[in-house]
């Protein structure tokens, strides 16, 4: 029977070639395309797929060239050719809109932002998901649970779990009414993958194996390898490492069988994550060349960070550091890439925007409301309907203003959520360049290259420090300078091989809040004026003293005290100190604080600073 609907069709574009129809032979293309596509066999689709457009655009058949380019987009998304699947959807979409079908255009605008998901880039994806809620009525659809599932699982990506969780359960929801096995299937999957974010991996694996059960029953062997590979992280996670590879390779047989570039392509990170555990590293070498190869082909830059940072683990773990260093310095270039502050601001906006679009919506229908009850109104005595427009307009007062409170505290919430997220990336950075400078000191031998680069490292790590104490605190402008100072000067000490000798340290520190644009400045003058008596000031000394003393003074006045019990500086080299880049800077950094500096090297050296607060 499939063979006759592929020889009719034949004959059907044959007739119309014979007649000289272009859009009769055009429809035929799109037919034959359709049917090949049905059948799996992409390569032939595509070829009359094409052939169909350039046909159907000489004849500028806006409908049907919008169905062609879609039918391109979904081959090539299925082949995990994401780019190339983005540019026909587009295409695709912009002649629907132009064709004012809602329908078709709500369609590839869930489409595009799950392909967006899929590449990591997380704005686009929200962007094309609210614009499908803002679009639709919100009834039990496929396209509503898909939208919903997808949203769930960028909030994931974003390390936001409530949400992430409230829309995933949403989606199941919507899919339990509509009573589709293997919609209800991908959301326990979703649900799952929340949870193993989470590290909660008995959720994890309870909902992941309640997925598994129902693809199997509905012998779903294309959504199957997510689940598995899922099921494969959770059970890694738990140190299973022989059960984790058993799924993830049944993963591996599966995504090759349907030519999922991508997905291959995680599964062998994955792969190459249980070889390094086990010590493999042979193996892993394997899996991560096979992986990258893929990526580079798919364009994904989060699963190129994952297989840098495997690599990294892997050459750590074998003792081959100068390889381990080339990937961090690759690693620390895809991490820019992935998520700057504006792509950050927009995650906020779009989230902000279709909360407006919501509220609006539901503030035009409380005006609707008004006038509905006003014309009814009409006939009644004045007083009666004074009163009652009166009431009316109270209410809608107390709407606005509790809607647009919701909004300001959602919008709170996001921006908190994401300083948080940028301070967290500054630390990363700046501990992994902390860590480049690490390793290239030790391939250093010139003694003052090596001081030159230690020094760097440690006013790295100290602006490093600033944004962990903004990260892990609740505030996002200010720190508690007593334990940043502390930290600092312990850190310091450990450096510079303090921490193992007797070393008489002595801290008197007022617990104060600073906010972080004098926090910074003021860290830096603390690791320069502490990293030079632990340079310069012990070299005769048999016990070493170091006293640090902060606290305010007069009109909100920050003094800061900084003392050692070394020899002091000789004539030629107080003169060279106070040339010095180090005392340069931190003269720089005061002036910027607008504070004062005094030095006395009669006994030991002693540093006192004056900062203004305000």
């Amino acid at each position: 029977m499939s063979q006759t609907k592929k020889d009719s069709l034949h004959a059907r574009l044959h007739d119309a070639i014979q007649k000289n129809d272009p859009a009769a032979s055009a429809s035929a293309l799109s037919s034959l395309a359709f049917y090949f596509y049905e059948h799996g066999a992409h390569d032939s689709a595509l070829v009359y797929y094409y052939k169909a457009i350039s046909l159907t655009n000489a004849n500028k058949d806006k409908k049907r060239l919008a169905s062609d380019f879609n039918g391109i987009g979904v081959i090539y998304s299925q082949r995990g050719l994401m780019d190339s699947s983005i540019y026909y959807y587009d295409k695709s979409l912009a002649l629907y809109l132009t064709l004012r079908d809602t329908t078709n255009a709500i369609i590839l605008e869930n489409n595009l932002s799950i392909i967006y998901k899929n590449k990591g880039i997380y704005e686009k994806a929200l962007e094309h998901a609210f614009g499908v809620l803002s679009k639709m009525k919100e009834e039990p659809s496929r396209t509503l649970a898909s939208c919903y599932n997808t949203i769930g699982l960028v909030y994931l990506k974003t390390g936001d779990y409530k949400d992430a969780l409230n829309y995933a359960y949403k989606a199941l929801g919507v899919r339990k009414l509509l009573a589709v096995t293997n919609l209800v299937a991908q959301s326990y999957n979703s649900i799952g993958e929340i949870y193993l974010a989470m590290h909660a991996y008995d959720s994890a694996l309870l909902n992941l194996q309640k997925s598994l059960t129902l693809k199997r029953n509905a012998a779903d062997r294309k959504t199957l390898t997510t689940t598995l590979n899922n099921i494969g992280d959770a059970l890694f996670e738990q140190k299973r490492f022989g059960a984790a590879k058993e799924y993830y390779l049944e993963s591996l047989v599966l995504k090759r069988e349907f030519k999922d570039i991508l997905g291959e392509a995680v599964t062998l990170n994955n792969l190459a994550k249980v070889s390094v555990a086990t010590s493999d590293f042979k193996e892993a070498e394997q899996y991560l060349d096979k992986a990258r190869e893929l990526i580079h082909r798919a364009g994904a830059l989060n699963e190129l960070r994952w297989n840098l940072e495997i690599r990294i683990q892997l050459y750590e773990k074998k003792k081959d550091f100068a390889r381990a260093f080339q990937y961090t310095r690759e690693l620390l270039i895809v991490r820019d890439s992935l998520m700057t502050q504006q792509k950050v601001e927009s995650l906020m906006n779009m989230q902000f925007r279709y909360d407006v679009e919501k509220k609006e919506q539901q503030i035009v229908m409380l005006e609707q409301r008004q006038e509905i009850n006003q014309s009814e109104l009409k006939s009644k005595q004045i007083w009666i309907e004074a009163l009652i427009t009166a009431l009316v307009l109270f209410i809608i007062i107390i709407l606005l203003v509790y809607y647009s409170f919701r909004v300001v505290r959602r919008s709170k919430q996001h921006i908190e959520m994401l300083l948080k997220e940028l301070h967290h990336r500054v630390k990363n950075n700046l501990q992994i360049l902390s860590s480049v400078l690490s390793l290239q000191s030790q391939q250093l031998m010139d003694k003052n290259a090596l001081q030159a680069v230690k020094a760097s490292e440690g006013r790295v790590n100290a602006m490093a420090l600033i944004h962990k104490k903004l990260y892990m605190g609740d505030q996002n402008r200010s720190i508690d300078i007593k334990e940043y100072i502390t930290e600092l000067i312990q850190y310091l000490a450990h450096t510079y091989g303090f921490a193992e000798r007797k070393f008489d340290l002595n801290l008197k520190l007022e617990e104060i809040q600073i906010d972080v644009d004098k926090a910074i400045p003021l860290g830096l003058i603390v690791n320069e004026l502490v990293s030079n008596s632990f340079k310069y000031a012990y070299s005769r000394q048999p016990l070493p003293v170091l006293n640090v003393s902060l606290y305010l003074s007069g009109q909100r006045n920050l003094s800061l005290e900084i003392s050692d019990n070394g020899s002091g500086f000789e004539e030629s080299a107080g003169k060279e100190i106070n040339g010095a880049f180090g005392l340069k800077m931190v003269r720089t950094l005061l002036k910027e604080l607008k504070g004062k500096l005094d030095m006395n090297t009669d006994k030991g050296t002693s540093f006192t600073l004056d900062i203004p607060l305000s």
